[in-house]
């Protein structure tokens, strides 16, 4: 039997530049408990506790060890769907060749009960999923089907509804990626023409000049131009705007430093002790840097629109 096991994620604060530190907390204890009830066997509560984890801090690992809980329970379709998972948030894993594998071996194991796993994505997700006209679940999703042609809409409140035609093989999965456009604003009725003023009687369309260029003579005068607008400046408002640019700057050569170092440390490379702790230290000491220069950024964001308001009112 193929030896099983779980990805490893390593300092997830690493990665965690724009989540509030309570999340970040959480989505460790969360990890941590997930990966002590798989090794106690017991994976259905590992599955919870991974997904707990994903709600709080996204990584794309997590759905590997979801799918290592779901082969040992003998769910193919749903392990299957977390190993495609684990690949689109992660298109550079080292181990994409191994986990193609997996997939193609839970394949085999469908393929001999006559089903497929249809896997359907949209962008945006949340669309429900339409096979045949029948609802069967909301994006991201996947379905067991019997091998054959299918019918696919996707509906979304916003987007137009999206259709493809598709023929599900008995031998592999089948995954469908569709994006979604947005839908036609209604138009707007133009509003109805002027009704055209009554025609006048003969008396008044006799009206003689002289009584025509004294009507004109009494109209209105013309209103007097607005005054010339000065200029406000707004010195400091630039450069509140000019700090909080560098602040970001800062901030995301901090953070992909950050994630250069979690990346070396989770790349499958088996460290010494003191070599991914060295790793582990400067991913934790870049994204705290990061977190502080996002702090930054924000204040000097408040403060620039607060100086825009007040600049520009005197």
């Amino acid at each position: 039997m193929r030896p099983s096991r779980l990805l490893a994620i390593a300092l997830l604060v690493g990665l965690a530049a724009h989540a509030s530190a309570d999340d970040v907390a959480d989505a460790k204890a969360y990890y941590k408990e997930g990966t002590q009830l798989y090794k106690a066997g017991n994976y259905r509560a590992a599955i919870t506790a991974f997904e707990n984890a994903y709600r709080k801090k996204p990584h794309g690992a997590i759905h590997y060890n979801i799918a290592q809980c779901r082969e040992k329970l003998a769910e193919w379709p749903a392990a299957l769907r977390s190993y495609h998972d684990y690949l689109r948030e992660m298109p550079d894993a080292k181990d994409r060749p191994a986990v193609l594998a997996s997939i193609r071996r839970l394949e085999e194991k469908l393929a001999a009960t006559g089903v497929q796993v249809l896997l359907v994505y949209s962008d945006p997700l949340g669309a429900e999923v339409r096979i045949d006209d029948k609802p069967r679940g909301t994006t991201p999703c996947h379905i067991v089907l019997a091998p054959g042609p299918y019918s696919i809409s996707l509906h979304r409140e916003g987007y137009a509804i999206a259709m493809r035609e598709v023929t599900l093989g008995a031998s592999a999965s089948q995954v469908v990626e569709v994006p979604m456009r947005a839908a036609a604003a209604t138009p707007v009725p133009l509003p109805p023409p002027p009704v055209p003023a009554q025609a006048a009687g003969p008396d008044l369309a006799a009206k003689p000049p002289a009584a025509a260029s004294q009507a004109t003579s009494t109209a209105p005068p013309p209103k007097p131009a607005p005054a010339p607008q000065v200029k406000k400046s707004r010195t400091w408002t630039w450069v509140a705007a000019g700090v909080t640019g560098v602040a970001l700057g800062t901030a995301a050569y901090y953070g992909m430093h950050a994630k250069s170092k979690n990346d070396e440390l989770l790349n499958g490379t088996v460290h010494t002790g003191g070599k991914a702790e060295e790793l582990a230290s400067d991913a934790q000491s870049s994204a705290k840097k990061a977190n502080i220069m996002y702090g930054v950024a924000a204040a000097g964001a408040a403060a620039g629109a607060t100086l825009f308001f007040v600049e520009g009112s005197f």
